[in-house]
């Protein structure tokens, strides 16, 4: 047996800190408090709270701008870790690993869907087409919808490596359709439509075809 080892002062913050960003109080994009405030709110020093937040810039959870203040980057250690492994991934590598996961989640998510997750799926998709006019909105919703898909294949592991591979997968996606623009608007509605009617129809096979191709457009 181990003697138990007594967390530092600094990674019980750091560890409240995570707990706030995975919960989503604070989400990703959001301007935390000030270290004078954290430090008030704890109840600690400035310093305790500077050692906590430095460790979490330092595994890419948060990101500090000179001059404007500490931002949340991921969603956890998880999620940072799988950012930077991307970042230093083949581009054809990362198309690989987001078919393998979409494919297999279409083809899940047409078996184990309940009527709940289709009400949500259907949702955002409507939000999705209410919002094809400004790209960078189009994208954001776009990913919302195909993680509602990812959420209703009720594979806690494979939704978390999706979730924590799609803000990259997205970036990506948005400065590619910068560069080259848009062009297959009614091609990509339609086969979204058709997955949906395919996971409706709890048709796995027909579901996991569908998220090939809309992958490759």
């Amino acid at each position: 047996m181990k003697k138990p080892v007594r967390l530092s002062l600094t990674k019980q913050i750091a560890n409240e800190i995570e707990i706030k960003i995975e919960s989503k109080s604070w989400p990703i994009g959001t301007k935390i408090p000030t270290e004078s405030q954290l430090a008030k709110q704890f109840e600690v020093s400035r310093n305790t709270i500077r050692e906590a937040l430095q460790s979490l810039i330092q595994v890419g959870v948060l990101e500090a701008r000179p001059g404007d203040g500490t931002y949340v980057l991921a969603s956890g250690k998880f999620e940072a870790n799988m950012y930077h492994q991307l970042s230093l991934a083949k581009a054809e590598e990362v198309i690989e690993a987001r078919c393998f996961l979409e494919k297999n989640l279409a083809y899940l998510a047409a078996q184990n869907r309940t009527a709940n997750d289709l009400a949500i799926i259907k949702n955002a998709w409507q939000v999705r087409l209410e919002n094809q006019a400004d790209l960078e909105r189009l994208v954001e919703t776009d990913g919302a919808f195909h993680l509602e898909i990812a959420r209703a294949a009720h594979n806690s592991v494979l939704f978390e490596l999706y979730q924590a591979m799609t803000s990259y997968i997205y970036q990506v996606l948005l400065s590619k359709l910068t560069d080259e623009g848009y062009h297959n608007a009614e091609l990509s509605n339609k086969l979204h439509e058709e997955l949906i009617q395919a996971i409706i129809d709890q048709d796995s096979h027909l579901s996991e075809s569908l998220a090939a191709k809309i992958i490759t457009l």
